[in-house]
């Protein structure tokens, strides 16, 4: 490799590299929660679970459109802030039936949602070592999560679920019209990496059990971004590091093959193409016919096309039926007719063998064009 290709090289690694460290190395991480991440931090295995318990499940994406039949939905961390209009919608929503499950951190509390649900936070942060504060939840005792959760103070509607050692809340239940709201200020419990610690299992188990007439689990990707014109999930690695470094690697090769591309010889002009003649036609159509050994098929269309010499010879245009052509050659040249008829009756025998099949194109050809056959007989003479 000569010293400009590895000048080159080094030049495209350290494109990449610079890509890389702009946009940040791309780590096993799910901050938001995603229903769609298989992070530690992702709620992929809770959809899975979901799915196992016999429940459909589903996103809300694109539109923040809640369905009509009854479901419930998780609702991880918001990255995208809900608007008033979104947050009477969900509350109409939950009211109407349904069952919503509101887990964030103390960096990812929506206001509107806190302020539809008169949802009260501490602003300090308190040990989320959980424990159930009323046998509400069957056989769940204990949750495992994060270290440290802002602690929820609960109004006269909101039954506390679990507290800490210091008797501080850490999860709330409310009815909200016809339907249940859940609140987490924890929502790692729920999370990957954690259903297998203490009794998170048994809790996630507990809380998809609550849709209502087993209906569909839903995930609210539409608050992560995931709105109407985002880049789709075929695409999404483009806007990663690495997908971004390989994009334009790519685009510095093809560059640089494009710059340096040589030819490998003079350019040869193209030879302009000159007009076939009939006989290379007829030449291929026969050489065709030989090697496929359509005998039949090669006598069929020499007898078609004696026919129509005859018939133009003794005078019939080409508007004379097909059914009718013999009959009509009959009637103006008896004795040709006869020799079609004649070489008709003969098609059968002579397709047994190409020396037959040469003996009767012959003959059509010698009844089609009578005068060039006497020629070609007097200048033999």
């Amino acid at each position: 490799m000569t010293r400009r290709r590895w000048v080159l090289l080094g030049v495209v690694t350290a494109l990449i590299a610079v890509v890389v460290l702009l946009r940040g190395t791309a780590g096993n991480d799910s901050p938001e929660h995603s229903s769609a991440s298989d992070a530690g931090n992702g709620t992929s295995a809770l959809r899975y679970y979901a799915q196992a318990l016999g429940h459909n499940t589903g996103t809300v994406e694109g539109e923040f459109d809640l369905p009509s039949s009854p479901a419930l939905l998780f609702i991880f961390s918001p990255t995208t802030g809900f608007n008033s209009a979104e947050a009477q919608r969900l509350n109409g929503w939950l009211s109407s039936g349904n069952v919503v499950v509101y887990a964030a951190e103390a960096n990812r509390v929506d206001p509107q949602l806190d302020q539809q649900f008169g949802l009260h936070r501490s602003r300090g942060s308190v040990d989320a070592s959980a424990r159930a504060a009323a046998p509400l939840f069957g056989g769940v005792d204990s949750l495992s999560g994060a270290s440290q959760a802002p602690s929820l103070t609960p109004s006269a509607s909101q039954v506390p679920l679990f507290r800490n050692q210091k008797a501080d809340v850490l999860a709330v239940r409310s009815t909200v019209g016809a339907g249940q709201l859940i609140v987490l200020s924890d929502p790692l419990v729920l999370c990957n990496s954690y259903l297998k610690l203490a009794d998170n299992g048994r809790f996630a188990a507990d809380l998809i059990a609550m849709a209502p007439n087993g209906g569909p689990v839903l995930f609210d990707e539409f608050h992560h971004g995931q709105t109407a014109g985002a880049a789709p999930p075929e695409t999404a690695w483009i806007a990663t590091p690495w997908g971004a470094a390989l994009v334009l690697t790519v685009v510095i090769l093809f560059v640089g093959l494009a710059m340096r591309g040589r030819a490998f010889g003079p350019p040869i002009a193209l030879r302009q193409r000159a007009d076939r003649s009939t006989a290379e036609y007829a030449a291929a159509v026969g050489s065709l016919l030989h090697r496929t050994g359509a005998r039949r098929v090669t006598l069929d269309t020499l007898l078609a096309a004696t026919r129509r010499a005859v018939a133009e010879r003794v005078g019939l245009g080409g508007g004379t039926p097909g059914g009718q052509l013999l009959e009509t050659i009959a009637q103006r040249s008896p004795a040709d007719a006869a020799e079609l008829s004649r070489a008709e009756a003969g098609l059968p025998a002579a397709v047994t063998s190409e020396a037959t099949v040469l003996e009767m194109a012959r003959s059509l050809h010698d009844l089609a064009y009578p005068m060039s056959t006497a020629k070609n007989q007097k200048e033999s003479a």
